[in-house]
């Protein structure tokens, strides 16, 4: 690949982060309560998160989806688990 050919089209990749993003934000909704949910969310935060920490990190001009998705996808990582902490601290007292 020579110095003058554009790099390669990562579009797909920045927006599926997104969409990875909004999945795992979307856990909250219809996930199961309890242990089980928590943990369910907590697994789909975490896929979702690195998939979107490494579309992030790539250039292209829709990377702020990426950036977008590892947001969301952060924050649900963080909230499920304190969430599967409560539940398991629940589950043995």
């Amino acid at each position: 690949m020579g110095s003058d050919e554009p790099p390669p089209g990562t579009h797909p990749r920045h927006v599926l982060a997104f969409v990875a993003g909004v999945v795992a934000l979307s856990t909250a909704v219809w996930a199961p309560a309890g242990l089980l949910g928590a943990l369910v969310m907590l697994v789909v935060g975490v896929a979702a998160l690195m998939f979107a920490w490494e579309a992030g990190t790539r250039p292209g001009p829709l990377r702020w989806a990426g950036i977008a998705g590892a947001l969301l996808a952060g924050l649900v990582t963080v909230s499920s688990g304190f969430l599967f902490l409560v539940a398991l601290a629940r589950t043995f007292s």
